[in-house]
């Protein structure tokens, strides 16, 4: 909150002239008209709009700007922080953005809008909707990642003036399971904290408090810990070079999380202080670590080199954990100058290191957008809502480990993962193909979980497959998608030998072959693209061999399907080309009232009115699409299932089938789900021309004595 947010805006020039003293101080070439003018832009489109806190809302665009100037971002950010909510919030159009302050800020401006209509609810199929989006969003521009954290951080910062407990949760819980990951990810750690700290302070106030407390407590224990031993690492280093050299606390969240990871309680946590060495070079990262192992007992399994291998978003350190003079356990961070900007201010160093000769650096710095690129591929091959998110969450909350391949590449792995998952890190195509594999030079199963040093050498067959069983052990995001994807064509292959034989039989059957001519006509008059698609289509079941014979019948009959200006379903309301399906949750009928939900790259799928899975989409009425049957759509044959009650004695089957017959209806299926000593449960799949159908033969079966209860599935 600022400092005198309540006269903001009655001071507007005052602030402006901070903004620009801001901006000057960080040496950030920029447009000082186009500053003002955005500034004022806000300033006045938010005009007697307030925050919960009270504060003119134009001071929260403002906050979010001087966020971004202290992250040393292009003025195009700052510009574009300034206005990012006077489109989403209905004062400003994307055209007055373009005509005042450019195409690139309105694209930026719009990034921002849409990711601020991303929600992350809980259910699975919106969250992989809207979780795809977002990072198909952030990757057109990593700035729009940036902003919307710097946005996200200021929320966090006033999150206590919101009155509503619930939403004051779900916003903390979205910043601790989202943003937080997400800025880690990019490399702002400093940003990653605060908002872990502040998201865990609203989550879990009583064991914030608690661990709070004895922070004090040790603080007050160990009065002047900090100064005393930056002086003695002082004393013990180089005197003539000037390093920089810090102490700190461990934040709050992240002796919760070791708590719980440890499963330890709060007053065996000893490591709470944390020292960072900056130094002038990598050659003066390893003489300082020489020299503090030597002064001081280092903890062997709290050793790590980020600097020979660095974390997938670039960031390079060493770490170490040391018992100090008075037994008390610490760990140190060393690093470059260089390193710890990076470490400092993420994918942001790119702005601040432009004009640096130090391309390997940047280099270095742009590793942190690689994450993305692997969730982009997971958004291509997953084959659902469910594994898009278990993938991308997985792979976010990840701690590394670091493998080498026999050449000694880095592979950076997450925790857990296996040889296999090495494999497919390494290339696809070594991954579908492996039969075993080498850690450290003996054979060892590919479920193996590899540790930090491990060197992997991979088997590899041309045979070889990737099997249903490696699911099983596979761990990481982009193995587990492969897999998945080789499955389910594997799938498609058998299902389109099973159609092209299902397919031979019909046409035998009426005396005709699979012609060029006849499967493009059945392939054209069932929307499929291909004749592949229409194939595995009628091996999976979902084109019926009466619907083949139905469409080769009609097709010169004045009222015949394309006449009508419909193609395999008598149903209007489609563009031209679209692909359709009946719905396999509600199964909609002939007669019925029915609404088409898109699906990308699948087609249209039309779903009954009530359908409990229209739910889903509420939030997104551009992919509704209003149906209706066709008024001349004739009858077809379409499967429906009926539950039936009914009493367990002699006769009573041959009364259900008798019925079935009557209505002029054919058993597809049946399946005895219940049986005791007075009633049976039986579903009967059956082919019935309409709805009017299906309920002439449900009031046929309740007239039968014998029959308790029927209902349709």
């Amino acid at each position: 909150m600022l400092k005198t947010a309540k006269d903001f805006a009655k001071k507007p020039k005052k602030y402006f002239v901070e903004l620009n003293k801001n901006i000057s101080l960080q040496n950030i070439t920029y447009n000082k008209k186009l500053l003002e003018k955005a500034y004022y832009f806000s300033l006045n489109r938010h005009n007697n709009q307030y925050r919960e806190s009270g504060e003119p809302f134009a001071s929260h665009p403002y906050a979010v700007a001087n966020i971004l100037i202290e992250l040393k971002l292009d003025h195009q950010s700052i510009i574009t922080a300034l206005l990012h909510d006077t489109v989403e919030d209905g004062v400003a159009t994307n055209e007055e953005i373009i005509e005042n302050f450019g195409l690139e800020i309105n694209q930026l401006v719009q990034g921002v809008t849409k990711l601020s209509k991303i929600q992350l609810p809980n259910s699975d199929v919106r969250e992989a909707s809207n979780f795809s989006k977002f990072i198909l969003a952030i990757c057109k521009d990593i700035r729009v990642l940036i902003i919307k954290l710097a946005d996200r951080l200021h929320n966090m910062r006033t999150l206590k003036y919101v009155k509503n407990i619930a939403r004051r949760q779900k916003i903390a819980k979205e910043t601790l399971e989202v943003y937080a990951p997400l800025a880690g990810r990019v490399g702002f750690q400093v940003m990653k904290e605060e908002l872990e700290e502040l998201a865990f302070k609203e989550i879990n106030n009583e064991a914030f408090q608690s661990i709070y407390k004895r922070t004090l407590f040790l603080r007050k224990q160990n009065k002047n810990f900090i100064n005393e031993t930056i002086s003695n690492i002082k004393n013990i280093i180089d005197q003539n070079n000037e390093y920089e050299i810090s102490g700190r606390e461990k934040k709050i969240y992240s002796t919760w999380k070791k708590m719980l990871r440890k499963s330890i309680s709060l007053e065996k946590v000893s490591d709470i202080y944390a020292f960072r060495i900056i130094t002038n070079s990598i050659n003066d990262c390893y003489k300082v670590l020489g020299i503090i192992h030597t002064t001081w007992t280092m903890i062997p399994d709290r050793f790590k080199d980020f600097i020979s291998t660095p974390k997938p978003n670039g960031y390079q350190s060493i770490h170490t954990t040391v018992i100090g003079n008075n037994g008390t356990k610490m760990e140190l961070q060393i690093k470059s100058k260089n390193m710890h900007q990076l470490a400092e201010y993420g994918v942001a160093s790119h702005w601040i290191y432009k004009n640096s000769q130090d391309t390997k650096q940047i280099g270095e710095i742009n590793k942190g957008t690689r994450w993305f690129q692997d969730v982009l591929d997971i958004i291509k091959t997953a084959g659902g809502p469910r594994e898009l998110i278990e993938y991308s969450r997985m792979d976010m909350y990840s701690d590394n480990v670091f493998c080498f391949t026999p050449k000694g590449d880095v592979i950076s792995l997450s925790k857990g993962e296996t040889a296999l998952d090495f494999a497919y890190a390494v290339h696809t195509n070594l991954g579908n193909s492996t039969i075993g594999a080498k850690i450290n030079g003996n054979l060892t199963p590919l479920n193996t979980k590899v540790k930090n040093g491990d060197q992997i050498e991979i088997i590899r067959s041309k045979g070889t497959f990737p099997q249903q069983s490696w699911l099983n052990f596979c761990i990481s995001g982009k193995a587990r998608s492969q897999i998945r994807k080789f499955l389910r064509d594997h799938e498609e292959d058998e299902f389109e030998k099973l159609g092209k034989e299902i397919l031979k039989k019909i046409l035998l059957d009426v005396n005709k072959r699979a012609t060029k001519k006849i499967l493009t006509t059945l392939t054209k008059g069932f929307n499929y693209t291909s004749y592949r698609s229409f194939y595995v289509a009628i091996g999976r079941g979902e084109v019926l061999s009466e619907s083949i014979l139905n469409l080769l019948y009609q097709k010169n009959n004045k009222e015949s399907l394309n006449k009508n200006n419909y193609k395999g379903l008598p149903i209007m309301g489609l563009k031209k080309g679209m692909a359709m399906h009946l719905a396999e949750c509600c199964n909609p009928l002939l007669g019925e009232s029915i609404v088409g939900i898109l699906v990308e790259g699948k087609g249209i799928f039309v779903h009954l009115l009530n359908c409990s899975t229209l739910d889903r989409f509420s939030d997104f009425p551009e992919l509704w699409y209003e149906l209706m049957w066709h008024k001349n759509a004739g009858t077809f044959s379409q499967t429906s299932k009926i539950n039936i009650t009914l009493q367990n004695k002699v006769g009573s089957f041959h009364k259900v089938t008798s019925c079935i017959k009557k209505a002029n209806a054919n058993i597809v299926d049946l399946n005895v789900n219940k049986r005791s000593e007075d009633f049976f449960n039986i579903e009967v799949s059956l082919q019935v021309n309409s709805i009017k159908h299906l309920n002439d033969l449900i009031q046929f079966l309740k007239l039968e004595d014998c029959i308790y209860k029927v209902e349709r599935k």
